[in-house]
């Protein structure tokens, strides 16, 4: 219970901040657990290789279904949907955008991803630019990349559009900071607006130091 307690204080975060992303329109909420995810504590990352991506897969028919379903029952105009999938999540997210027909999302975001099933964004039955990935530059999660789940979503050749991030950790992806809200929450609410999110810029790197100098 406390762990869906804290989900769901998440997803309140995430309609917040899409709302001010947008706030003429409105924006429902979905929390799917469909599927069982590995107990893995993330100080463990390096183990979800050998979970592998088999948990992922079997509810990825599931999670195809559930959102097809969305859109059969929905009426009027056609909404914008955004399926957003953290850490292990996101495999079951890329397993389920992978196969056959894919999610039919406008928009697809993961953070704290160890991977999604597959090698390119472009496998994920979407437009490769709106799939967009945040990770914090002390997430652990990143011992598991381009392990058994799926090559590192972060990186140049995946194709995703990295978003920035401001927060730390691997569950501090919808925390508040002293100004309010942090940049990490703040550009998953843009991505679940139909937004663009503001671009991640890697940190700059230390220069060269000449021969006898620390």
């Amino acid at each position: 219970m406390d762990s869906t307690r804290g989900q769901l204080e998440r997803v309140s975060k995430l309609q917040d901040s899409a709302g001010e992303a947008d706030p003429t329109a409105d924006t429902a909420m979905v929390y799917w657990l469909g599927y069982d995810a590995p107990e893995i504590p993330i100080s463990e990352a390096n183990n979800l290789d050998v979970a592998g991506p088999g948990r992922a897969e079997d509810g990825a028919q599931d999670l195809r279904d559930f959102t097809h379903g969305l859109r059969a029952s929905h009426e009027g105009e056609r909404a914008n949907l955004t399926v957003l999938g953290h850490s292990y999540g996101s495999t079951a997210v890329g397993a389920a955008a992978a196969g056959d027909d894919g999610l039919d999302a406008d928009n697809i975001a993961v953070v704290g991803s160890p991977g999604m099933t597959v090698d390119r964004a472009e496998e994920l039955n979407i437009d490769p630019s709106h799939v967009c990935v945040g990770l914090a530059e002390d997430d652990p999660v990143r011992d598991a990349q381009d392990l058994s789940v799926g090559h590192n979503v972060t990186s140049d050749y995946f194709g995703a559009t990295r978003f920035e991030t401001d927060t730390s950790g691997h569950s501090g992806y919808w925390d508040e900071n002293s100004e309010g809200m942090s940049k990490s929450l703040a550009n998953q609410g843009r991505i679940i607006a139909g937004r663009q999110p503001s671009a991640y810029s890697p940190p700059p790197s230390m220069p060269a130091q000449p021969p006898g100098h620390l």
